[in-house]
């Protein structure tokens, strides 16, 4: 099984991301490439209002993975969404996701479904009105 999977739903303007296992630094930059091209992608259909972050199986990462998805944030601060939803397995794990992500506003779940639901209200406060 690949160790991410990066997709988009652009009706929704929404980045969808499943993370799994340890990463080397090869495994991270091959994400980080299919990261930034989704980014790009939504961005020249309105930009991103959600993600959702399936962590459930991703391990602890390494302190040089993490500093690079740090640097990836910040290389793509004006393109991340406006809500994020991480799905996370432990504690440590929300501790890491909560250090690189501190630039956005980042939720925390249990299930998918909880991080689902949170999107769905997020996504009728974003949506703008006719």
């Amino acid at each position: 099984m690949k160790p991410f999977e990066v997709s988009v739903d652009l009706q929704r303007r929404q980045l969808n991301m499943v993370m799994r296992g340890f990463w080397d630094m090869p495994t991270f930059e091959a994400f980080a490439s299919e990261f930034t091209r989704a980014l790009h992608q939504l961005h020249r259909h309105g930009g991103a209002l959600l993600a959702l972050v399936d962590g459930r199986e991703f391990a602890v990462q390494s302190k040089d993975v993490l500093m690079r998805f740090g640097a990836v944030m910040q290389d793509n601060a004006p393109l991340l969404a406006k809500r994020t939803a991480s799905v996370v397995p432990a504690e440590l794990n929300r501790m890491q996701s909560a250090r690189v992500a501190e630039s956005i506003t980042n939720r925390h779940f249990t299930t998918i479904e909880e991080a689902a639901a949170w999107l769905d209200i997020c996504l009728a406060e974003l949506r703008p009105t006719a």
